[in-house]
């Protein structure tokens, strides 16, 4: 019976020393190894499993998470190039390139995150200052979205090697959370940007009218062309015509012209008349002449069309 409890004090004894002399590293964590309060690139452990240490305060394993980390930036104002001020927020996203250089400068992640809010601070700040607020405050979404992506991969250029180079973290991202104006600021960018649709809308209007002129005016011209081109064509179809019944007439005998004419005009009404019709004659016309004074009982002499009586 006195056996168990000196079997038992000793497995403890021995985990306790096994949990006190040993270090897992995981698959997602990098290691320093740092032994009196020193450590160098050789003590960098990059492959996870469980590593032999002396207990602290001799020596000890410091681990380090190298998947993605997310930092935020807290808001704040930040004046544009023409004066206005800004409310600005950022994130990005930092991964552990270096642990060894990583624990010289920083220790830990809490550091880290501190150091790197400073140092994105500040160079949102430059980035912001040297531009003007319409490159963030614009009616056309498009435009702005771009500008954003511009001003993240800017930051982002600016940042990664200096941040890399000092604390042997990698910058993967350097986002926009949110911009936002200053109460006192929002009425005038408003009026602003009110103004300048306006502006926009009355030189869409100017070019509008001014295409339209110039629509009009092209219209007007092809329909003086047209006009022109069916005159002439309609004068040349006349001329055409009156030489045609010159030759004709010229090969009939004088005393049977009349006669002749008025064979041709009773054609032309038989033509006119060949359908159950109603039809308008001007009393000027060749047919009415025929129709009523020769026809209807007027006078039954042929004549010429335009003879006076």
């Amino acid at each position: 019976m006195s056996r168990m409890p000196f079997l038992t004090l000793l497995i403890a004894i021995v985990i306790i020393l096994v949990y006190g002399m040993t270090e897992r590293v995981k698959f997602s964590e990098r290691a320093v190894r740092v032994t009196l309060g020193r450590a160098s690139e050789e003590s960098v452990i990059s492959k996870p499993g469980l590593y032999f240490r002396w207990p602290p305060p001799i020596e000890f394993i410091r681990t380090y998470d190298v998947r993605l980390h997310t930092t935020d930036t807290p808001e704040s104002e930040i004046k544009t190039r023409d004066g206005k001020n800004l409310i600005v927020s950022c994130y990005l996203l930092w991964q552990i390139e270096d642990p060894y250089k990583f624990y010289v400068r920083v220790k830990d992640v809490g550091e880290a995150e501190r150091q790197l809010r400073t140092r994105v601070g500040q160079i949102r700040s430059a980035a912001i200052g040297k531009r003007d607020m319409s490159f963030f405050v614009n009616l056309d979404e498009q435009t702005v979205s771009a500008n954003y992506v511009a001003l993240e991969e800017e930051m982002l250029t600016d940042a990664a090697a200096s941040i890399l180079n000092d604390y042997g973290i990698v910058v993967k991202k350097i986002g926009i959370r949110r911009i936002s104006l200053p109460e006192q600021v929002t009425e005038t960018v408003f009026k602003a940007m009110i103004a300048n649709a306006n502006k926009q809308a009355t030189t869409y209007r100017e070019v509008g009218k001014a295409k339209a002129e110039e629509i009009r005016a092209r219209a007007n011209s092809d329909r003086r062309q047209i006009l022109a081109f069916a005159d002439a064509k309609a004068e040349e179809i006349r001329s055409t015509g009156v030489q045609a019944s010159t030759n004709i007439l010229s090969q009939i005998p004088t005393e049977d012209r009349d006669f002749f004419e008025f064979l041709r005009q009773l054609e032309a009404l038989e033509i006119a008349l060949a359908e159950q019709s109603t039809i308008f004659l001007d009393s000027n016309s060749i047919l009415s002449d025929v129709f009523i004074n020769n026809l209807l009982g007027g006078d039954t002499t042929p004549r010429r069309a335009g003879r006076e009586e």
